[in-house]
């Protein structure tokens, strides 16, 4: 959507700001910003008390860098005021934050006075890990990130629901995948990466993932961590989760693992894991929604349509394979069943008709870990190319051909319990 209009001395005077604190040290658009850090525009925004969305979309429109009209070493300094880059400015935003997260959060005055920021400033960085999806509240003269997880954003909310086109023969094809764990010792990437080709030479109109992308961090689960903390974790999985060419994935996020984040840190971590990916330059990574996302199936040939649901549930395995989605569906009233739903959590391969709901297990891609191995849980390390056929007069679901992928072990697990360094990993089947 446009900005409104801009005034041609107002223009002038955004641009000269940020000139200004290009030349104050501050990164330039569109170059590498340290996690923490801020970069020109932002600090331009804070100095005209604009908030930092706003200048970055009209900047956007303007041409971005090239509406500058100057290098590195080069321009005149605008009207704008600003304070000369720092050694500290890089902790601001964490710092803002940390305030924040303490019991009683804190008042403008309180983040004057531990971070030197003007009052924009403040309301630039509050808007910023706002829009990051942080819970950002006001209690009377105090700020605080609520630890009440925030009402989830995402695609796959009833109102905001992504369609998926039938082909014209009135079939769709898809990926199902969930349960990836990256950052654990024991992620399976060799069997993501295989997934995604097949998925590729498939010719997958999307893959769907149910969740728990990365491992979180608890206190039980350190030791086998690659990597520590909540960005970090996300641009790891930035990094190393598969990327092909014309395949979107639309992700749910878990209550638990990542979700542990959304507990402690009163974060939309579905959002903030789509922003770290767009950030590293990954724009085939969708936010679904939070524990459950939904995706309208519509035909090509005549506009009816039914509901695809992505699910990570809770609780532990059961004695059977189907048993817990076979509860969950059968708690589901009669008029909220969709029809046909993807399931994670659970670390399983399984397919069938429950209620005439069409649902899939959708496996793992993290081997058995050392919880599993004492709780006696086995994991199904593969996931799911899923074939349906659609009623067009009707929108129903008519046809379903899950064809699972799975990678078997081939040998012992000798030397793979340690608690210091990587995991030893089996042999694998071919």
């Amino acid at each position: 959507m446009p900005t409104p209009p801009v005034k041609p001395e107002d223009t002038e005077r955004r641009l000269n700001a940020i000139r200004d604190a290009i030349k104050a040290g501050y990164a330039r658009p569109g170059t590498a910003v340290r996690s923490g850090d801020l970069g020109a525009v932002s600090v331009a925004a804070d100095a005209l008390g604009l908030s930092r969305s706003t200048l970055r979309a009209w900047f956007n429109q303007r041409g971005g860098v090239e509406a500058l009209g100057i290098d590195d070493d080069s321009g005149e300094l605008g009207t704008a005021t600003i304070v000369p880059k720092n050694t500290d400015s890089g902790s601001t935003v964490a710092s803002v934050r940390d305030l924040l997260k303490k019991r009683d959060g804190a008042t403008v005055g309180q983040i004057k006075a531990a971070t030197g920021l003007g009052g924009n400033a403040i309301a630039g960085i509050l808007e910023d890990l706002r829009a990051e999806g942080f819970n950002i509240q006001q209690f009377g003269d105090s700020w605080t990130i609520d630890k009440t997880i925030p009402l989830p954003g995402g695609a796959g909310t009833l109102d905001n629901m992504p369609i998926l086109m039938s082909r014209p023969d009135n079939t769709f094809l898809v990926g199902a995948s969930s349960d990836q764990h990256l950052c654990s010792k024991y992620e399976r990437l060799d069997c993501l990466n295989d997934l995604y080709d097949r998925y590729e030479r498939a010719g997958v109109q999307a893959v769907y993932n149910a969740g728990n992308w990365i491992d979180g961090e608890a206190r039980f689960n350190r030791h086998e961590l690659r990597v520590h903390g909540m960005e970090a974790q996300c641009r790891y999985l930035a990094k190393h989760y598969p990327q092909r060419e014309g395949i979107t994935t639309y992700a749910v996020a878990g209550d638990d693992h990542e979700g542990w984040y959304a507990q402690r840190e009163g974060v939309d971590i579905g959002r903030f894991a789509e922003r770290i990916m767009q950030e590293e330059g990954r724009f085939d990574w969708v936010n679904l929604g939070f524990m459950e996302g939904y995706v309208r199936l519509m035909n090509a040939n005549s506009g009816k349509s039914s509901i695809l649901s992505v699910v990570h549930p809770g609780g532990g395995s059961s004695y059977a394979v189907s048993y817990s989605i076979q509860k969950i569906v059968e708690a589901l009233d009669g008029g909220e069943k969709p029809a046909v739903g993807f399931y994670g959590h659970y670390h399983k391969l399984w397919a069938g008709n429950i209620r005439n709901v069409w649902v899939v297990q959708c496996g793992t891609c993290k081997d058995q870990d050392p919880f599993m191995r004492k709780k006696k849980i086995d994991a199904h390390v593969g996931g799911a190319l899923v074939g349906m056929e659609q009623d067009p007069e009707t929108g129903a679901i008519i046809g379903f051909t899950p064809q699972m992928i799975r990678y078997f072990n081939k040998g012992y697990y000798a030397g793979r319990w340690s608690y210091s360094g990587d995991a030893v990993l089996p042999e694998r089947s071919p």
